[in-house]
């Protein structure tokens, strides 16, 4: 497992498979209960509604170390390492104190939030209509499974790769990655883009995968080709 330096908020701590296809994360007790009381229901919303942007969760697992239970939970890995995000986002679509904090920013791959996202894409991103259409449906239908459990403290993550960006990287010979190492061709197996939204956008057309390294194809005000990676994230914590 490779061990992923940004812990959230939560404190939880973050680790992806090597093969690039899991994440897995620790969670505390009240979350782990909370899966579980979850389970019935998202289970069913996982069959209604297969593209569902929401975590795909493998397993919930408790290991006992020291006398002590540490509980685990496996998903989804929505961000592919082999592929450079330029920005990322943590969305709540409030702008209340959601400004990423400096310690933050310090990181080399910052997570920004709200007011940043504001402030830095001003205009939006631009997507096909098909495909923007697909992704709104899917979003909120997504919202109305949280808003029934009663859940309200997720975000929308929204990682962009910028493909012009990329090639002017390459072509200056700085394109490093983030250092830990390329794992060779990956299966796209991230709940975002390719699986979820063009195959609502498409519905039984072909995609071609391999360009698109499992990206929703976007551009900037600017036209520059980006790849968007979007998933919802932090659906365990109960509103009380």
């Amino acid at each position: 497992l490779i061990e992923l330096s940004n812990s959230g908020a939560s404190g939880s701590l973050f680790y992806v498979s090597s093969d690039d296809e899991f994440i897995i994360k620790t969670v505390q007790h009240k979350e782990a209960e909370f899966l579980q009381k979850l389970l019935p229901g998202y289970y069913m919303n996982l069959n209604q509604n297969p593209r569902t942007l929401l975590p795909k969760f493998y397993g919930l697992y408790c290991v006992q170390a020291g006398g002590k239970n540490i509980r685990i939970v496996v998903m989804n890995n929505l961000l592919p390492r082999s592929v450079r995000m330029h920005l990322k986002y943590d969305l709540k679509g409030s702008t209340y104190k959601r400004r990423a904090s400096q310690k933050e920013r310090e990181k080399v791959f910052p997570t920004f939030k709200d007011l940043d996202f504001m402030q830095d894409v001003p205009d939006g991103l631009f997507l096909d209509s098909d495909m923007y259409n697909a992704l709104c449906k899917t979003l909120q239908r997504d919202c109305l499974v949280l808003q029934s459990f009663k859940i309200m403290d997720y975000s929308l993550l929204v990682a962009i790769h910028n493909l012009d960006q990329a090639q002017r990287e390459r072509a200056a010979g700085t394109c490093g990655g983030d250092g830990r190492g390329r794992p060779a061709a990956q299966r796209a197996l991230y709940s975002t883009a390719m699986e979820s939204i063009q195959g609502e956008a498409r519905r039984g057309g072909t995609i071609e995968t391999d360009d698109q390294m499992g990206g929703i194809p976007a551009r900037n005000s600017r036209g520059e080709r980006l790849l968007l990676y979007i998933g919802i994230i932090d659906v365990l914590q109960s509103y009380r």
